[in-house]
């Protein structure tokens, strides 16, 4: 079996020279399993990049920064983020993963990736040296997208974040999960995931509840889970759940609703056992 080369650059135009030759090593925790088939790494931890900052209307969030590092930044991080990254993985494992490796390894069942889609994030990299939106970023993953190196995130920091997510078990990769975001000028951001290759917006579940229509909101939610069936949940499920979930969220965030459709919502949540903390059953015959 060939040696693994090993190489530590000390400057970000070192590690993009010596990215020719292998692949990027932050946390490890995804190129570990695979570690027997790899040529090259090139670690990244001397970079500088783990910086967490506050600034006067964003927070810039290096790409090295570990999740465990967000957790503890309590001061900058909101509370839901935090409930996003304990989801992502286990405490020892949250101590070595960073938010550059979570993102680019992300799929539909990541919280992180679909937090950072609720708040609007920004990823920046290089060598093409610019920022582009997680969104793009995730979609266009697999592609030439130009970036060789994720460098750092930012967020809007007066948008709020709330979060929810069902799985088999607290710590299991969710099955169901919904992010809610709101910025300050009042504009909405609906993520769904639990399936498929990364968390997706829901644009028409956005429109409705800018409109105050929850019950048209919760409806779109069900819609985008349509396809979404595999070994662990079925869509009916999924479209269930996700639209209970929806509307938890928009009353947590107290977003305001025509009185008909409060009427309408009440009776579908007393009909769901939303009242009593339930969520529907999955259907008889999935795995």
């Amino acid at each position: 079996m060939p040696s693994l080369k090993y190489f530590r650059p000390k400057t970000l135009d070192e590690a993009l020279t010596l990215l020719e030759q292998g692949v990027p090593l932050a946390g490890g925790t995804m190129l570990t399993p695979r570690r027997h088939r790899l040529d090259a790494v090139i670690d990244l931890q001397d970079l500088g990049m783990a910086a967490l900052e506050r600034q006067s209307d964003a927070l810039e969030v290096g790409a090295g920064c570990t999740l465990q590092q967000l957790i503890e930044a309590d001061a900058f991080v909101s509370p839901a983020l935090t409930q996003a990254c304990r989801g992502e993985a286990a405490w020892n494992l949250r101590n070595m993963a960073t938010l550059g490796g979570t993102m680019v390894a992300a799929t539909g069942r990541s919280p992180v990736a679909a937090a950072l889609l609720a708040l609007g994030a920004e990823v920046h990299g290089l060598p093409i040296d610019r920022w582009s939106t997680v969104e793009a970023f995730l979609g266009a993953r697999g592609a030439d997208s130009g970036f060789r190196l994720l460098t750092r995130f930012r967020w809007p920091a007066t948008t709020t974040l709330r979060f929810a997510r069902v799985g088999r078990s607290p710590m299991d990769a969710p099955i169901v999960l919904v992010a809610l975001g709101r910025a300050a000028d009042g504009a909405l951001r609906v993520v769904l995931g639990g399936w498929g290759p990364c968390p997706v917006r829901v644009p028409d579940a956005e429109h409705a509840l800018a409109s105050g229509d929850t019950s048209g909101a919760a409806r779109a939610a069900a819609q985008a889970c349509a396809t979404a069936g595999d070994a662990w949940a079925s869509a009916e499920y999924r479209a269930d759940v996700a639209s209970v979930l929806v509307r938890r969220l928009a009353a947590e965030e107290k977003i305001p609703s025509s009185a008909k459709d409060r009427s309408v919502g009440e009776g579908r949540d007393k009909a769901a056992g939303e009242a009593k903390g339930m969520l529907p059953r999955e259907p008889r015959g999935t795995t």
